[in-house]
């Protein structure tokens, strides 16, 4: 082994350079006249490994055994002499010289039928194509500097479908199957990725729900089955809402949102006597047919507003129950309205929309809003 005289490294006797440092190894046996010509096959980057002076051989190269003016292949095994143009002894006969195989564009060290594939985490020398361990800063037998060099390049590759070039030419990508955070200001917030199939939506499930404490830790399953989902309540505290696209009819309590104001719908029938005749008694009835009761907790409800007439209407200043008090409420809102015995609910275009609770699961849409918590959020289906 040969010791570097600036790092101490060990080297093995035939390595010209220090396999840690780079230096050139003083004591490592070399033919006399080869500084020069070593000096050019060392490139440095950016320097092209082959030209300067032709090496004029003598005798066979030391460890090598092979006669002179021989051609080696590129890019050889590690302990083999650097690549390049060899020329004769004095005695031998003229030989023609070769001009040097270049390598493919973008491998270098590369030549086809000659250079064998890198071992297993070996990275090859961009200037002579030995290979080089990955933990050693310079290639010891050409000394070239190997900090840069991570990993043997490789070959080239036909791009793909959708990558562009002669094979295809470049496809736009599909949108991604989500649901983004609607803010009260009408911009889009944060967005949360969704798969085909089950989406379990909570507290526990990402990111964007875990500052909600309205919302469950499991809260709600969107079960996508593109382009159209269904959306079911986990038996979550405080329910899921979907927004209205159009009118819709309302069964006896059905729970309705308008801005912060929830409402549960109540039918209002005609008191039945008791199995044994006795009639109950009450105030006059002026034709009252339902009622809407404004929701405050749990089992707890605040004022009802009884429902009179073919309609009523609901807003913040107009119609027959406003509820002045909360901003996210338009002016004139929403309408219910009774038809042939039966009860139905409409938006009047209002800004913020009127919304639905889910009893069980409801198919939803592209672009469909649903209010989990205190968010609303929009969803993409169309990934």
């Amino acid at each position: 082994m040969t010791v570097c005289n600036r790092c101490g490294k060990e080297n093995q006797d035939h390595y010209k350079f220090c396999l840690g440092c780079g230096a050139e190894l003083t004591g490592a046996a070399k033919p006399a006249s080869d500084v020069g010509m070593m000096k050019t096959m060392m490139a440095e980057p950016g320097q092209s490994p082959v030209g300067g002076a032709p090496l004029r051989n003598s005798g066979p190269t030391p460890g090598l055994g092979m006669p002179p003016g021989l051609g080696r292949p590129t890019g050889g095994m590690a302990g083999m002499p650097p690549p390049g143009p060899l020329g004769t002894g004095p005695t031998a006969p003229p030989m023609m010289p070769q001009q040097p195989m270049g390598p493919p564009p973008g491998v270098p060290g590369f030549s086809p039928g000659f250079a064998p594939a890198p071992a297993a985490g070996m990275r090859r020398c961009p200037s002579c194509g030995s290979d080089v361990p990955p933990s050693f800063r310079f290639c010891g037998t050409c000394g070239f500097r190997m900090d840069e060099v991570s990993a043997p390049a490789p070959l080239p590759m036909p791009p793909g479908p959708g990558q562009g070039g002669p094979l295809g030419a470049p496809q736009p990508q599909r949108a991604r199957l989500s649901m983004t955070l609607i803010r009260p200001d009408g911009t889009e917030g944060g967005t949360h990725d969704l798969r085909p199939g089950e989406n379990k939506l909570g507290r526990q499930f990402g990111p964007v729900f875990e500052n909600d404490g309205y919302l469950s830790p499991i809260h709600a399953l969107l079960d996508i089955r593109a382009p159209n989902a269904v959306v079911r309540d986990l038996d979550s505290l405080n329910g899921v809402f979907v927004k209205m696209t159009a009118e819709e009819e309302l069964t006896n309590g059905q729970i309705i949102r308008i801005g912060q104001e929830l409402l549960r719908f109540e039918l209002i029938a005609q008191p039945e006597p008791t199995p044994d005749g006795t009639e109950l008694m009450g105030s006059p009835n002026p034709g009252f047919w339902g009622k809407l009761t404004v929701i405050i907790g749990r089992e707890i409800t605040g004022a009802a507003f009884p429902l009179l007439g073919e309609s009523c209407t609901l807003g913040r200043e107009r119609g027959e129950i406003n509820f002045p008090d909360d901003g996210y409420v338009s002016g004139l809102h929403a309408r219910v309205t009774l038809k042939d015995g039966r009860v139905f609910l409409g938006d009047l275009g209002s800004s913020n929309g009127t919304f639905i609770k889910v009893n069980g699961e409801r198919a939803v849409g592209h672009e469909s809003f649903v209010l989990l918590g205190q968010q609303l959020f929009r969803l993409n289906l169309a990934g």
